[in-house]
């Protein structure tokens, strides 16, 4: 006779056997088919696990978020800060900011500012804001043409790295023309790669914010820059980390080769 081929489980039996296992394995079963997925991935039982792993998520899951991907985000959150990150060597109050906003081959702003002015004193995230409207800069043309350009500046020139060069032009989203967006990637070494997300790179970010002024006309109120990885701005600390390698030679940090 033929052994009979195995079937598989109701998703009653499923369903039972879920409760005794570990969210690990939990989310590997979850992985072998669709019906399974439905069964090892629903709301009603991460949820508790969730919770009770990370109390704080009850304010995040009333918003109609899965418990499942929940779980993996501050899972992962966790276990990044495990991560031993490397030394760090450099401040803001060694850095400039030298922005540089160009109309076609117009240039319409160029400032130097020091790394401690443009920080917010209640933000720990690499991401910095410089205000513009003393510069009184109109827009003639409208903003098609913008192009901007970003340099890290050591304080005595003992170093420089580009954040942005002056290529391509900015993108606005759903049709709101007083933010004007700038993306650029930029090389990740190998010391570097704990600030990324999972698949993700690091990206220099620009916003160039357009108000009206007194005459009607459009005139540039502010910019704001930022290093992010995936789609959240990385901490200050580690923006720094990610600086010095381009920045301070070995010796500075007390390092072999890099």
């Amino acid at each position: 006779m033929r052994p009979m081929r195995p079937t598989t489980p109701p998703w009653e039996v499923l369903l039972l056997i879920s409760h005794f296992l570990q969210p690990k394995t939990l989310a590997r079963a979850s992985c072998v088919c669709k019906s399974w997925r439905e069964v090892f991935s629903s709301d009603h039982l991460w949820r508790p696990i969730c919770l009770a792993s990370y109390p704080c998520s009850s304010h995040l899951l009333v918003s109609g978020l899965s418990p499942y991907h929940l779980f993996y985000l501050f899972f992962s959150a966790s276990k990044r800060r495990y991560n031993h990150p490397s030394p760090l060597y450099l401040s803001l109050n060694q850095l400039f900011f030298a922005v540089e906003v160009f109309n076609g081959e117009e240039t319409l702003v160029s400032v130097l500012k020091p790394g401690e002015e443009a920080v917010s004193k209640d933000d720990c995230m690499f991401r910095f804001g410089i205000d513009l409207t003393a510069d009184n800069v109109a827009l003639i043309g409208g903003t098609g043409e913008l192009t901007v350009g970003w340099m890290v500046v050591m304080k005595g020139v003992d170093g420089a790295f580009a954040m942005m060069e002056r290529e391509g032009k900015g993108r606005t989203v759903g049709g709101d023309q007083t933010k004007i967006w700038f993306n650029e990637k930029l090389p990740v070494p190998g010391c570097c790669k704990g600030l990324m997300h999972d698949g993700t790179g690091i990206e220099a970010e620009m916003v160039v914010e357009v108000g009206e002024g007194d005459n009607g006309m459009k005139m540039l109120e502010r910019v704001g820059l930022g290093l992010m990885s995936g789609c959240r701005y990385v901490a200050l600390e580690d923006g720094l980390r990610y600086l010095q390698y381009f920045l301070l030679d070995n010796e500075k940090m007390g390092t072999g080769t890099r």
